[in-house]
């Protein structure tokens, strides 16, 4: 009796029949490298070093080079750099007569963000402990495109000598030394540098790069006995404060260079005393992701490049010992042909191989990335480059 089989019952057990076919393949493949262990092992270990090297790379790549910063509209958010190369500085950072007139004048650049670096001597969080603090205006923030994962950060309204001292803590002081303790905020702390204040811990920042400055707080102006000195506020070759800039929509980073260049020829021109001739003082502007991965870019390329040579070897290498074994397996392949194996079926057979041993190459070369990445000197490296990883 004859069975009447639709089109899609039979395209269905056509399926299954090469799937079929395919895993009898494998079973073949598993056998016939079992007999040859040497060169399977030498086959895969050479992958594995390929695939894994270049997985670690891409791995660097993608954290320092693609992956986008947390901080929001990152691509209006500058670094605003003052240089004196006569001076021996490239980075001689800014006062505040100087942030001032800036502020005052330049109209490319919608907000500026200050940050000056200052150690404190913290108590009122378990012992008391010496830590690097950040001094910030309320607008640095903002300008940052910064949030808080607790609390609040600090605002336009923490500015002036009259404000209450805050404190937010940064996310790694806040999850290694206090165990992510929620408990934190609204506490009160004493803070001693040249003098003490008291502050109150207002929040937590959610995790960034640490720029320019790793630090444990950042703290607002009133906290630092310094930052409201007449020395600080009217001295301005008295440079210590970091400057940030977000563009102006509609303003492209050349066109703020420009009017940067401009604004502060005219400074110089007007207080020739804190500009020397021979000092060559200078102004620039970068984004700041390319601020942050200026020294690790390089290096970061040329690891590419070598990993990629590496896998290609790799590749070459594999190659040959694979070509090696099918020529010494003329005989075996010769006598399946005289049994009735069709060409399709011993090159089936040979593909099984060649994806086992790649998929077994790259599991262990992914794995051995995973597992190295971290403490691999490369990786140092490129963190104390882009202060990220």
């Amino acid at each position: 009796m004859a069975l009447n089989i639709g089109s899609s019952d039979a395209d269905t057990l056509r399926v299954w029949g090469t799937i079929m076919s395919f895993v009898r393949d494998l079973r073949v493949a598993i056998h016939s490298l079992m007999r040859t262990p040497g060169v399977a092992v030498a086959v895969i270990l050479t992958l594995a070093l390929g695939i894994g090297a270049n997985a670690a790379i891409f791995t660097l790549v993608r954290g320092v080079l693609l992956k986008p910063l947390v901080n929001s509209d990152e691509n209006r958010l500058i670094y605003i750099r003052q240089s004196a190369m006569g001076m021996g500085s490239d980075n001689t950072a800014f006062s505040v007569p100087e942030i001032e007139d800036l502020r005052t004048s330049v109209r490319t650049l919608s907000a500026f963000g200050d940050f000056s670096a200052i150690p404190f001597t913290m108590i009122g969080l378990g012992e008391a402990r010496e830590i690097q603090g950040g001094v910030v205006g309320g607008s640095y923030f903002n300008v940052m495109g910064l949030h808080p994962v607790l609390g609040r950060l600090i605002g336009p309204q923490d500015d002036g000598p009259n404000a209450n001292g805050v404190v937010v803590l940064t996310y790694r002081f806040w999850s290694t030394s206090l165990n992510k303790d929620p408990s934190v905020i609204g506490k009160t702390l004493r803070l001693g540098s040249i003098g003490d204040r008291f502050a109150t811990i207002i929040g937590v920042l959610e995790p960034c790069v640490p720029y320019p400055q790793d630090t444990e707080i950042i703290a607002n102006v009133v906290t630092s006995p310094h930052h409201l000195s007449a020395t600080m506020v009217t001295g301005r070759v008295h440079r210590m404060t970091e400057l940030f800039g977000r563009l102006a929509p509609g303003t492209t980073l050349e066109q703020a260079r420009a009017e940067l260049r401009t604004v502060y020829g005219a400074m110089t021109k007007a207080h020739p005393e804190a500009y020397p001739h021979q000092a060559d003082f200078q102004i620039g502007a970068k984004l700041l992701r390319d601020e942050l991965t200026a020294d690790a870019r390089t290096v970061l390329l040329v690891l590419l490049a070598a990993s990629g040579l590496v896998f290609v070897i790799a590749c070459c290498n594999v190659a040959n010992l694979i070509l090696a074994r099918t020529v010494r397996r003329e005989g075996e392949l010769a006598v399946r042909a005289a049994l009735g194996a069709s060409k399709g079926a011993l090159r089936r057979m040979l593909l099984a191989e060649s994806l086992l041993l790649c998929g077994a190459g790259a599991a262990v070369g992914i794995m051995s990335a995973q597992r190295w990445l971290p403490s691999w000197p490369a990786t140092r490296l490129v963190s104390r480059c882009a202060h990220s990883i």
